[in-house]
Protein backbone atom coordinates (compact mmCIF):
# COMPACT_ATOMS: atom_id res chain seq x y z
CA UNK A 1 0.00 0.00 0.00
CA UNK A 2 1.41 3.30 -1.21
CA UNK A 3 -1.55 6.28 -0.37
CA UNK A 4 0.39 7.65 1.37
CA UNK A 5 3.95 7.06 0.75
CA UNK A 6 6.92 9.34 1.75
CA UNK A 7 4.48 11.90 3.03
CA UNK A 8 5.07 12.98 6.32
CA UNK A 9 2.43 13.32 8.52
CA UNK A 10 2.00 14.78 12.08
CA UNK A 11 -0.74 12.93 14.24
CA UNK A 12 -1.77 14.74 16.95
CA UNK A 13 -3.47 12.44 19.70
CA UNK A 14 -1.50 9.35 17.54
CA UNK A 15 -0.95 7.43 20.96
CA UNK A 16 -4.71 7.13 21.98
CA UNK A 17 -7.21 4.33 20.65
CA UNK A 18 -8.27 6.13 17.60
CA UNK A 19 -4.34 8.10 16.73
CA UNK A 20 -2.76 4.44 17.24
CA UNK A 21 -5.40 3.08 14.19
CA UNK A 22 -4.73 6.13 11.65
CA UNK A 23 -0.80 5.71 12.93
CA UNK A 24 -0.33 2.57 12.00
CA UNK A 25 -2.56 3.17 8.56
CA UNK A 26 -0.48 6.09 7.57
CA UNK A 27 2.76 3.90 8.33
CA UNK A 28 1.15 1.02 6.09
CA UNK A 29 0.41 3.38 3.20
CA UNK A 30 4.36 4.82 3.48
CA UNK A 31 4.01 7.64 5.04
CA UNK A 32 6.55 8.52 7.80
CA UNK A 33 4.79 9.90 11.00
CA UNK A 34 5.25 11.89 13.99
CA UNK A 35 3.53 12.02 17.17
CA UNK A 36 3.39 14.33 19.88
CA UNK A 37 2.39 12.93 23.40
CA UNK A 38 1.37 13.77 26.81
CA UNK A 39 -0.12 10.74 28.30
CA UNK A 40 2.59 8.41 29.24
CA UNK A 41 1.02 5.00 29.62
CA UNK A 42 -0.23 5.11 26.04
CA UNK A 43 3.19 5.12 23.99
CA UNK A 44 3.95 1.15 25.12
CA UNK A 45 0.69 0.67 23.64
CA UNK A 46 1.44 2.82 20.38
CA UNK A 47 5.05 0.64 20.21
CA UNK A 48 3.01 -2.73 21.21
CA UNK A 49 0.87 -1.64 18.05
CA UNK A 50 3.49 -0.98 16.27
CA UNK A 51 5.20 -4.26 16.95
CA UNK A 52 8.24 -3.45 14.79
CA UNK A 53 7.11 -3.40 11.30
CA UNK A 54 8.27 -0.25 10.32
CA UNK A 55 11.41 1.58 10.24
CA UNK A 56 12.48 3.31 13.39
CA UNK A 57 13.32 6.15 10.99
CA UNK A 58 9.58 6.32 9.84
CA UNK A 59 8.06 7.26 13.63
CA UNK A 60 9.12 9.94 15.60
CA UNK A 61 7.85 10.27 18.78
CA UNK A 62 8.33 13.16 21.48
CA UNK A 63 6.42 14.40 24.78
CA UNK A 64 4.62 17.83 23.33
CA UNK A 65 1.37 19.50 25.28
CA UNK A 66 0.05 20.51 21.49
CA UNK A 67 -2.25 23.43 24.09
CA UNK A 68 1.03 24.93 24.92
CA UNK A 69 2.50 27.49 22.09
CA UNK A 70 6.14 27.18 23.20
CA UNK A 71 6.19 23.21 23.13
CA UNK A 72 4.09 22.96 19.90
CA UNK A 73 7.28 25.22 17.85
CA UNK A 74 9.23 22.84 19.40
CA UNK A 75 8.18 19.85 18.16
CA UNK A 76 7.28 21.24 14.55
CA UNK A 77 10.77 22.21 14.27
CA UNK A 78 12.16 19.00 15.30
CA UNK A 79 10.24 17.20 13.01
CA UNK A 80 10.81 19.70 10.48
CA UNK A 81 14.55 18.70 11.48
CA UNK A 82 14.02 14.94 11.70
CA UNK A 83 11.96 14.33 8.57
CA UNK A 84 12.99 17.59 6.07
CA UNK A 85 9.00 18.72 6.07
CA UNK A 86 5.56 18.48 6.92
CA UNK A 87 2.59 17.50 4.26
CA UNK A 88 0.08 16.33 6.07
CA UNK A 89 -1.92 17.61 9.77
CA UNK A 90 -4.38 14.84 11.53
CA UNK A 91 -6.01 16.67 14.62
CA UNK A 92 -6.87 13.89 17.04
CA UNK A 93 -6.24 15.10 20.20
CA UNK A 94 -10.04 16.04 22.29
CA UNK A 95 -12.33 15.28 25.14
CA UNK A 96 -15.60 14.09 26.00
CA UNK A 97 -17.36 15.37 28.61
CA UNK A 98 -21.28 15.65 30.05
CA UNK A 99 -24.38 15.04 32.20
CA UNK A 100 -24.94 18.92 33.29
CA UNK A 101 -27.16 21.65 31.57
CA UNK A 102 -26.36 24.47 30.32
CA UNK A 103 -27.44 26.32 33.62
CA UNK A 104 -25.34 23.82 35.81
CA UNK A 105 -22.56 23.52 33.43
CA UNK A 106 -19.82 25.80 35.10
CA UNK A 107 -17.19 28.40 33.32
CA UNK A 108 -14.62 26.04 34.31
CA UNK A 109 -16.18 22.92 32.58
CA UNK A 110 -17.19 25.09 29.56
CA UNK A 111 -13.79 26.35 28.93
CA UNK A 112 -12.10 22.73 29.68
CA UNK A 113 -14.05 21.44 26.87
CA UNK A 114 -12.96 24.09 24.15
CA UNK A 115 -9.02 23.79 25.53
CA UNK A 116 -9.61 20.20 24.98
CA UNK A 117 -11.13 20.04 21.56
CA UNK A 118 -10.93 23.36 19.71
CA UNK A 119 -7.60 24.79 21.09
CA UNK A 120 -5.61 22.27 19.59
CA UNK A 121 -6.77 22.23 16.29
CA UNK A 122 -5.68 25.55 16.09
CA UNK A 123 -2.66 25.90 17.78
CA UNK A 124 -1.23 23.56 15.33
CA UNK A 125 -2.60 24.01 12.23
CA UNK A 126 -1.81 27.94 13.51
CA UNK A 127 1.94 26.32 13.21
CA UNK A 128 1.97 24.02 10.69
CA UNK A 129 0.04 25.82 7.84
CA UNK A 130 2.43 28.16 6.85
CA UNK A 131 4.83 25.03 6.29
CA UNK A 132 1.88 23.51 4.19
CA UNK A 133 1.60 27.17 2.36
CA UNK A 134 5.30 27.77 1.88
CA UNK A 135 5.53 24.34 0.09
CA UNK A 136 2.34 24.35 -1.52
CA UNK A 137 0.99 20.96 -0.21
CA UNK A 138 -0.40 19.57 2.77
CA UNK A 139 -3.71 17.73 3.70
CA UNK A 140 -5.25 18.36 7.20
CA UNK A 141 -8.01 16.66 9.03
CA UNK A 142 -9.61 17.60 12.29
CA UNK A 143 -12.25 15.69 14.08
CA UNK A 144 -16.02 17.18 14.82
CA UNK A 145 -18.31 14.64 15.90
CA UNK A 146 -21.91 13.75 15.22
CA UNK A 147 -23.10 15.32 18.39
CA UNK A 148 -21.36 18.26 17.33
CA UNK A 149 -23.16 18.76 14.21
CA UNK A 150 -26.87 17.65 15.68
CA UNK A 151 -26.17 19.02 19.52
CA UNK A 152 -27.45 17.45 22.53
CA UNK A 153 -29.34 18.07 25.51
CA UNK A 154 -26.38 17.95 28.72
CA UNK A 155 -23.61 17.56 26.33
CA UNK A 156 -23.64 20.93 25.02
CA UNK A 157 -20.25 22.33 26.18
CA UNK A 158 -18.72 19.01 24.21
CA UNK A 159 -21.34 19.31 21.25
CA UNK A 160 -20.25 22.90 20.95
CA UNK A 161 -16.80 22.84 20.84
CA UNK A 162 -16.83 19.92 18.28
CA UNK A 163 -19.08 22.22 16.16
CA UNK A 164 -16.78 24.44 16.11
CA UNK A 165 -14.34 22.49 14.14
CA UNK A 166 -16.51 22.67 11.59
CA UNK A 167 -16.55 26.19 11.24
CA UNK A 168 -12.79 26.37 11.91
CA UNK A 169 -12.35 23.97 9.22
CA UNK A 170 -14.85 25.43 6.67
CA UNK A 171 -12.68 28.63 7.24
CA UNK A 172 -9.40 27.17 7.07
CA UNK A 173 -10.38 25.94 3.96
CA UNK A 174 -10.75 29.02 2.66
CA UNK A 175 -8.02 30.69 3.61
CA UNK A 176 -5.54 27.97 1.68
CA UNK A 177 -7.56 27.79 -1.07
CA UNK A 178 -4.68 28.66 -3.39
CA UNK A 179 -1.92 27.04 -1.76
CA UNK A 180 -3.20 23.33 -2.70
CA UNK A 181 -4.02 22.29 0.60
CA UNK A 182 -6.84 20.95 1.68
CA UNK A 183 -8.54 21.26 4.96
CA UNK A 184 -11.11 18.72 6.02
CA UNK A 185 -13.00 16.89 9.46
CA UNK A 186 -14.46 14.16 9.76
CA UNK A 187 -17.58 13.27 12.20
CA UNK A 188 -17.37 10.07 14.33
CA UNK A 189 -20.58 8.95 16.12
CA UNK A 190 -19.46 6.49 19.04
CA UNK A 191 -16.02 5.04 18.15
CA UNK A 192 -15.61 1.05 19.20
CA UNK A 193 -13.02 1.51 21.77
CA UNK A 194 -12.35 -0.13 24.94
CA UNK A 195 -12.93 3.12 27.34
CA UNK A 196 -16.41 3.37 25.67
CA UNK A 197 -17.25 0.01 25.87
CA UNK A 198 -16.61 0.18 29.46
CA UNK A 199 -18.37 3.27 29.78
CA UNK A 200 -21.35 2.07 28.35
CA UNK A 201 -21.30 -1.78 28.71
CA UNK A 202 -25.06 -2.32 27.57
CA UNK A 203 -24.24 -0.49 24.30
CA UNK A 204 -24.78 -2.13 21.40
CA UNK A 205 -21.05 -2.31 20.45
CA UNK A 206 -20.87 -4.26 17.20
CA UNK A 207 -22.98 -0.88 15.24
CA UNK A 208 -20.01 1.46 17.09
CA UNK A 209 -17.83 2.60 14.55
CA UNK A 210 -14.09 0.80 14.25
CA UNK A 211 -11.06 2.69 14.66
CA UNK A 212 -9.31 1.55 11.62
CA UNK A 213 -12.85 1.63 9.40
CA UNK A 214 -12.39 6.12 10.36
CA UNK A 215 -8.25 5.67 9.50
CA UNK A 216 -9.12 4.47 6.49
CA UNK A 217 -11.16 7.24 5.30
CA UNK A 218 -8.36 10.27 7.46
CA UNK A 219 -5.75 7.88 5.03
CA UNK A 220 -8.12 8.95 1.90
CA UNK A 221 -8.43 12.80 2.91
CA UNK A 222 -5.07 13.41 3.28
CA UNK A 223 -4.06 11.07 0.35
CA UNK A 224 -3.09 12.47 -3.47
CA UNK A 225 -6.07 10.63 -4.71
CA UNK A 226 -8.07 13.29 -2.91
CA UNK A 227 -7.76 16.55 -5.17
CA UNK A 228 -11.41 18.25 -4.70
CA UNK A 229 -12.46 17.38 -0.99
CA UNK A 230 -11.74 20.62 1.47
CA UNK A 231 -14.12 22.65 4.05
CA UNK A 232 -16.88 19.85 4.50
CA UNK A 233 -17.55 17.69 7.27
CA UNK A 234 -17.46 13.55 6.52
CA UNK A 235 -20.02 11.80 8.48
CA UNK A 236 -18.46 8.18 10.26
CA UNK A 237 -21.51 6.95 11.72
CA UNK A 238 -20.72 3.17 10.69
CA UNK A 239 -24.11 1.82 12.47
CA UNK A 240 -24.47 3.64 15.62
Amino acid sequence: MDLLKNRVAVITGGTGALGRAVSERFLEEGARVAVPWIVEPEVPLFNERMGGRFASSNIFLSKADVNDEQQIAKFVNETVSKMSRIDILVNLVGGFWGGKTIAETTIAEWQAMFDLNLKPTFMCCRAIVPIMQKNKYGRIVSVSSRTGLLGAGEFAAYAIAKGTIKTFTASLAEEVLNDNVLANAIAPSTIDTEANRKAMPNAKHENWVKPEDIAKTIAYLCSEQNQVTSGTVVPVYGRA
